[in-house]
């Protein structure tokens, strides 16, 4: 009667792997993804990264972003061109860091470039411009702004 009980007792836990085993099938694609579902995101070309300082490392840096605004930001043809305007905020003369990112909608960077705008006077605003060469449509413009003194 003992047998009986251990061979039930080991014979239970490899019937129910069995069962759940046999639910599971080969759909063909050996775990591999359907061409026909990747989604388009997986197929893009690398974001375009074009700049000389990294953000965030020139010394005695302040944040900005309020002295910039974006006055253009669209794709012609295999290009974006955004532009818009530094206004120096402070009682010195300042030079910016403009970096200008390019987002798509989940978010993920398709190019960040810098822009270097001289010396502005106190109160005086400067232009500024780039084109970026991403041939993606639906971006957004997204900004960091850094100004030093000089």
């Amino acid at each position: 009667m003992k047998l009986r009980t251990r061979l039930t007792a080991t014979a239970v836990p490899f019937a129910i792997l069995a069962l759940t085993l046999a639910g599971c099938t080969n759909d063909g694609t050996d775990g591999q993804p359907d061409p026909e579902e990747t989604s388009s995101s997986a197929e893009q070309t690398p974001g375009v990264t074009d700049i000389t300082d990294a953000p965030g490392t020139g010394e005695n840096l302040q944040g900005a972003l309020a002295d910039s605004t974006v006055n253009e930001c669209e794709r012609t043809g295999d290009e974006w061109t955004v532009s818009g305007v530094v206004t120096n905020s402070t009682d010195a003369s300042a030079t910016y860091r403009i970096y200008v990112s390019l987002l798509n909608g989940a978010n993920d960077t398709r190019a960040l470039t810098q822009v270097d705008v001289a010396a502005t006077e106190p109160g005086d605003t400067t232009d500024w411009e780039t084109v970026i060469p991403v041939a993606e449509d639906e971006l957004t413009c997204v900004l960091r702004v850094e100004r030093y003194e000089g």
